[in-house]
């Protein structure tokens, strides 16, 4: 397993860490009826989730062009 794919699959497990955190915290109307959410570890979230998906499809690239270049 290269480095790029190991990164690529930690960011992902972050993403969905943050998530899940988002679900478990859950969100509600205070006293005076503003809502209270954590809304950054949605956003946080997405960010890792798209960032790893990015390096994951990097890895593979790298690994299709490898395996293609030892084939010729």
């Amino acid at each position: 397993m290269s480095k790029l794919t190991l990164i690529s699959i930690v960011l992902l497990g972050l993403g969905l860490a943050l998530w899940a955190g988002y679900s478990a915290q859950g969100s509600y109307v205070d006293e005076d009826g503003i809502l209270q959410e954590p809304f950054h570890l949605l956003a946080l979230g997405w960010l890792f989730i798209l960032t790893g998906g990015v390096s994951l499809m990097a890895a593979l690239v790298a690994r299709l062009i490898k395996n293609w270049r030892i084939s010729k």
